[in-house]
């Protein structure tokens, strides 16, 4: 087949999950191409393309807006076959309502789904996750990418489904894409500790971030993604109203997946709070794994 993978990304996890995806595709002898939303990226269309693979990280319960508004430019075939894998840092269930946009714009276009993937990849905003955690994660996640290819081969891939009560309430929240840019104002650099590098300007993808007169400044067409502040290598820049939130520094995904799961269970049936969304989520991941694989 020839795919085309479609994903926005903000701090790298979904750009993760993509060279998974594409290494998968190829070595089973897919051709595959694949295009990194940005500012000033052309629109494609999937004439020619076999199966398309939309990728997007969960923002607010949302789609990010640029994945959006690419979306909407792209000439999509009528007929066209699609699978969608989001990614997120929690498996609450209003993020079932992420899609609904690009669902209904597909559908308008005559686009068949044939599968929906929610992936889980540690917090760049919030709260750093432990590194067990992250090993387990990961391990969870190849566990999703055999499903997910099983199921195209093979026709069964699933909808994620979502309620109507999910749907209004991620509407709602939706209002936070507009925050980027009130935030914006409020951001800073802290010049005791910025050497300058530029990496913050270069790595924009909204390129929202210049240097003038020797000064770090900022745009208001920030969309969040928090990859400045995640990847700043002295930590020097300040986000606004979420600075107490702010996660600093890269969780070498590539490093943690080749050490493995950790020995003991980071999710157990004991977890509680925050981490007892996972429960579930994992465990279903385990029961269809060991019903296709035996494993």
């Amino acid at each position: 087949m020839k795919i085309l993978l479609v994903y926005y990304t903000g701090t790298y996890h979904t750009r993760y999950l993509t060279d998974r995806l594409a290494r998968a595709f190829v070595d089973r002898g897919n051709v595959v191409e694949r295009v990194e939303i940005a500012r000033g990226v052309a629109a494609v269309c999937t004439e020619g393309y076999d199966l398309v693979g939309f990728g997007y990280p969960i923002y607010g319960f949302n789609s990010p807006l640029p994945f959006n508004r690419y979306v909407a430019r792209m000439r999509i075939v009528r007929g066209q076959k699609f699978f969608i894998y989001k990614d997120s840092g929690e498996t609450f269930a209003i993020n079932n309502a992420s899609s609904r946009i690009l669902l209904r714009r597909m559908r308008r276009r005559g686009a068949r789904c044939v599968g929906e993937y929610h992936f889980v990849m540690p917090y760049n905003i919030h709260f750093a996750f432990d590194r067990d955690f992250v090993r387990e994660i990961l391990a969870k996640n190849e566990k999703l990418l055999r499903i997910l290819l099983y199921d195209l081969d093979h026709g069964t891939g699933e909808r994620i489904r979502s309620r109507l009560i999910y749907n209004i309430a991620s509407a709602l929240v939706s209002i936070q894409k507009v925050g980027g840019a009130v935030n914006s104002f409020l951001y800073r650099v802290d010049r005791n500790a910025c050497t300058q590098c530029g990496k913050c300007i270069r790595n924009c993808p909204q390129q929202n971030i210049s240097q003038k007169k020797g000064k770090i400044r900022f745009g208001h067409h920030c969309d969040m993604c928090m990859r400045c502040s995640f990847y700043c290598p002295h930590n020097a820049i300040h986000i606004g109203f979420l600075e107490g939130w702010k996660v600093n520094g890269d969780y070498h995904l590539a490093r943690l997946a080749v050490e493995g799961a950790p020995d003991r269970p980071y999710i157990t049936e004991d977890s509680r709070g925050f981490y007892r969304c996972f429960v579930r989520h994992f465990a279903k991941i385990d029961a269809r794994h060991r019903e296709l694989f035996g494993e």
